[in-house]
């Protein structure tokens, strides 16, 4: 993660199963493919109690393109 910046203590991630987890910061995440493209995600939470990395794959599919 590049450009990390902590959140304020109110900012958390809420769930499918009505849970909240707290988010510790934020920042920029470059993903790159075996394509050779690259993409840039801004603004992505960092939420150590989340054991899985959460993306969008259908978001991922229109950037892609």
């Amino acid at each position: 993660m590049h450009d990390f910046k902590d959140v304020p203590d109110g900012e958390h991630v809420f769930m499918g199963n009505d849970t909240t987890s707290r988010a510790m910061g934020k920042g920029k995440v470059l993903l790159k493919f075996t394509s050779g493209k690259s993409l840039c995600l801004n603004n992505v939470l960092f939420v150590p109690s989340l054991r899985r990395n959460l993306v969008s794959s259908s978001l991922l599919g229109i950037a892609l393109k």
